[in-house]
C-alpha cells in the first residue's frame, strides 16, 4: 500500500492494468461527477473523488475474489452534467438538512462560517464549489437573514447544533446590509483563466542584431579548422546543435595546440560578441580566450589569458 509518497496517475494506472488488463486505464474527469474513473473500451467505473480514494478503491478491488463488472455505457463517460441552479440546490438542502436550512423565514438561524465546505463534503463533491456558494448566497444574502444575524447569539452547524458565537463585527456588517449601507454579497465565482497562447521560438533571421556577448567552452582541439589568407585559424563549434564560427590569431591557435598536447584535461573559455548569421548558427566576433588546465585535486590553473 502506497501511503508514504505522493500518489500519481502512473501508480493508479499500474494497479488498474493489473486488475483489468493492459487496455484499462485511470483518468480524472472534471465534468459531471468529478473524480477518478477506470476506463476500458466503452466501459467505466467511478473509484474516488481524489487520488487517495481511488487508490483505496483499487486496493479493495485487488483483494476481491471476483472483480465487479464495469458499467457498459459509452454515453456516461462523455456526459457533461449541467450546472445546478441555486434555487434547485436550495430545495435539495431543505430536504437533506431540515435542521439547518429553513423555508420559513421565522425559523432561519445564522449558519456556521464556511459551511459550504461541509455541504460539499456531505454530497461527496457531487456539486461544485460555485454551485454550493451560489445556493448559500441565495439563502443568506437577503434582509431577512441579516435580521437574524443582527440579533447575535449562536450560529448552527450542518446538523443544526450551536457551534460558534456571532462576532460583533458580523453583527455590524449585517446591520449595514440590512439598511442598505452595504450591498448584499453575491457568490464568489472563480474566473476561469484563459489559456496562454504558446509562442513559437523566433527564427535566427527574426532576432534583433545587437552587442550581445556570448561564452562557449571547448575541451578538445577542433579537427575541422582551416587557415585563412590572413593566417588566422578558423573553426566551427557545435554547441547543442547551434554552430558557432570562430577565427583566432595564429599565436592563440598555438596555445590551444599546446594545451591539447601537454595536458590530459583542459578547457578553453571563449567569449565574444554575436556576429553575422551562418547556416544553423552565427559568427563569434572579437573572441577572447582563457585556457585552463584541469586537475582532479588542484584548482584550475590559468595558463593563458589573451584577447584578440
Amino acid at each position: 500500500m502506497m501511503t508514504n509518497k505522493r500518489i500519481t496517475k502512473i501508480d493508479l494506472n499500474k494497479l488498474t492494468k493489473s486488475l483489468y488488463g493492459e487496455e484499462a486505464y485511470c483518468e480524472h474527469t472534471r465534468s459531471g461527477k468529478r473524480g477518478w474513473y477506470i476506463h476500458k473500451d466503452t466501459k467505466l467505473a467511478f473509484i474516488g473523488t481524489n487520488s487517495t480514494e481511488a487508490l483505496k478503491s483499487l486496493e479493495y478491488l485487488e483483494g476481491m475474489d471476483e472483480l465487479p463488472p464495469l458499467l457498459t455505457s459509452s454515453v456516461m463517460s462523455r456526459t457533461v452534467k449541467l450546472s445546478t441552479q441555486p434555487e434547485e440546490l436550495m430545495e435539495i438542502l431543505f430536504e437533506k438538512f431540515p435542521n439547518t436550512f429553513f423555508r420559513e423565514s421565522e425559523k432561519v438561524r445564522p449558519l456556521q462560517r464556511y459551511i459550504h465546505k461541509k455541504v460539499r463534503m456531505a454530497f461527496n463533491g457531487e456539486y461544485t464549489k460555485n454551485e454550493v456558494s451560489a445556493a448559500i448566497a441565495l439563502y443568506t444574502q437577503n434582509r431577512n437573514y441579516c435580521k437574524t444575524v443582527m440579533k447575535g447569539g449562536q450560529r448552527i452547524d450542518l446538523e443544526g447544533n450551536p457551534c460558534e458565537e456571532i462576532s460583533q463585527q458580523h453583527i455590524k456588517d449585517a446591520k449595514a446590509r440590512f439598511v442598505g449601507e452595504k450591498p448584499m454579497r453575491s457568490a464568489k465565482i472563480k474566473k476561469q483563466k484563459s489559456p496562454k497562447e504558446s509562442l513559437a521560438p523566433p527564427q535566427l533571421d527574426q532576432l534583433v542584431k545587437g552587442q550581445m556577448e556570448l561564452n562557449v567552452k571547448i575541451n578538445e582541439l577542433p579537427t575541422d579548422s582551416k587557415t585563412l589568407r590572413n593566417t588566422w585559424e578558423q573553426f566551427i563549434i557545435d554547441s547543442n546543435g547551434l554552430h558557432v564560427k570562430i577565427a583566432v590569431r595564429p599565436r592563440t591557435w598555438k596555445k590551444l595546440q599546446q594545451a591539447n598536447r601537454e595536458y590530459p584535461l583542459w578547457v578553453a573559455n571563449i567569449r565574444g560578441k554575436l556576429g553575422q548569421r551562418i547556416t544553423r548558427g552565427f559568427e563569434l566576433l572579437t573572441p577572447g580566450i582563457q585556457i585552463f588546465e584541469k586537475t582532479p585535486k588542484e584548482p584550475n590553473k590559468v595558463l593563458e589569458n589573451e584577447i584578440d
